[in-house]
């Protein structure tokens, strides 16, 4: 029969006792975290996966974490804006088709500019 003792400091343990994840001791609610039992399973942990992050990975460059091309910093996402404002142009073209409104001369232009946002190369200013 297990004993119903805190591994630390042999308080009777409560109803639900704290079990730790690092050493599998049972310890009382004043001693359940590792810092306060001295938990040898914590050093081990630790000691572990410093080892395990440093030593087995390689290191990436910084534009892995920011999906940026290498050494131009460019983005490699497409805009978005140009793709919604051709489409809410399509789609009042289509509502101003069925009910003969002006809605129709309206989208026409959103596609016109969305076209031309979408194929004109960005301008850069030099300073």
């Amino acid at each position: 029969m297990p004993e119903n003792k805190c591994s630390f400091c042999r308080k009777k343990l409560d109803e639900f006792p704290f079990t730790c994840k690092f050493c599998g001791n049972e310890f009382c609610s004043d001693h359940r975290l590792p810092e306060n039992h001295e938990c040898a399973g914590l050093e081990k942990y630790k000691e572990k996966q410093l080892n395990s992050l440093g030593r087995n990975k390689p290191a990436q460059p910084i534009e892995y974490f920011y999906h940026k091309e290498p050494h131009t910093g460019a983005s490699k996402k497409k805009p978005k804006m140009p793709y919604i404002i051709i489409s809410s142009g399509i789609l009042l073209m289509l509502i101003g088709y069925f009910t003969h409104y002006s809605l129709y001369y309206v989208g026409f232009v959103l596609i016109c500019a969305g076209m031309i946002k979408l194929f004109m190369p960005q301008s850069r200013i030099s300073t």
